[in-house]
């Protein structure tokens, strides 16, 4: 499945500080007294936001939701689903902590269970390889990857349109003993104003993943993540601005009123938004345990269009559709997390 492409999309959006924020340089200040001790991060003399930053942001975010929302009885549910496949699934939770040992249990343990290293001690083998490692991972791995499994989410770097305004803050450290100066005092360089724009690109995703890309992406823009240093200096809070959404069915066609795979086969109407577990619902891709019904209504005045190519395309503009998109796609959440 992961070698062929059924579904991908672009989201496009600009971010604004919400008031300083500072994505740290690995090397700062040195010997010049002029600079900062800690510098915004560079390339080529320019300001910008690492999608590394943001994606390491989004992934936490997303764990926290699942950590959230996950119970005994969800995983349960989750392994009796899976076991229709092989009768050995273990019970695997919708967030990994990444610091686990990663062995394969029977019973709630969130703080050991580690996806990537619990596929690595298994030792598959075998045609279905990459469909036991798929399903076996859990909810959050299935989007951003791990050691065993590559992640189908990409954050491009973010770059200033524009000019930024910067400033210089001092600060010191407290030690939380004595409560004197530990550290300091030092300065370092923030962005105060200005906007950064950037993409996100994404492949083969379910209806239910989408949508908690979806979720933690509202809770960037709504200030309730911070990015960067200094979180709990009130520092890395940013608004965010959605400003397209591009999905593609490069495997469809539009037929009277409904989208077909290239095969004839009849995926959903014109009038409803497709997921990955809809496009792979035939016998080749069973071993995945993709949701069957992985489909929803689109919202009212969004429609598909013909690519000038080969496939199926929806382009959605404009933060308030981007959203309704992403709402559409709750009802696959709440299926998701047994709701």
């Amino acid at each position: 499945m992961h070698k062929a492409t059924f579904l991908e999309g672009t989201i496009d959006f600009s971010i604004t500080p919400d008031g300083p924020i500072l994505i740290k340089a690995g090397e700062t200040g040195g010997a010049d007294p002029t600079l900062p001790d800690m510098e915004f991060v560079r390339s080529r003399g320019q300001i910008y936001i690492p999608g590394p930053s943001l994606k390491g942001v989004v992934r936490a975010q997303c764990e926290r939701i699942c950590r959230s929302l996950d119970s005994e009885q969800l995983q349960q549910a989750r392994q009796a689903y899976r076991r229709r496949l092989s009768q050995d699934e273990p019970i695997v939770p919708l967030a990994d902590n990444p610091l686990g040992a990663g062995t394969c249990y029977n019973g709630l343990d969130d703080m050991n269970y580690s996806s990537g290293r619990a596929i690595e001690g298994m030792n598959l083998k075998g045609a279905d390889r990459t469909a036991v490692i798929y399903r076996r991972s859990s909810f959050v791995s299935q989007i951003f990857g791990h050691t065993s499994l590559a992640g189908r989410v990409r954050f491009a770097d973010a770059y200033p349109e524009g000019k930024l305004e910067v400033e210089q803050r001092n600060g010191v450290a407290i030690d939380r003993i004595y409560g004197s100066v530990a550290v300091g005092p030092f300065n370092y360089e923030t962005v105060v104003s200005g906007t950064f724009r950037t993409s996100i690109y994404f492949k083969n995703l379910t209806l239910a993943q989408f949508a908690l890309l979806g979720l933690a992406l509202r809770d960037l823009a709504e200030g309730r993540v911070a990015i960067g240093f200094g979180k709990s200096r009130g520092l890395g809070r940013v608004k965010v601005e959605f400003t397209a959404l591009s999905l593609s069915y490069p495997t469809c066609t539009l037929t009277n009123g409904e989208i077909r795979l290239l095969n004839g086969k009849r995926v959903a109407t014109a009038s409803e938004l497709v997921g990955l577990g809809a496009l792979c619902a035939d016998d080749a891709y069973r071993a995945y345990a993709l949701p069957e019904e992985d489909r929803v209504p689109l919202p009212a005045g969004m429609t598909y269009t013909e690519d000038e190519f080969l496939g199926v395309r929806l382009n959605v503009r404009g933060n308030d559709a981007v959203r309704s998109l992403w709402r559409a796609c709750m009802p696959a959440w709440r299926r998701e997390i047994g709701l």
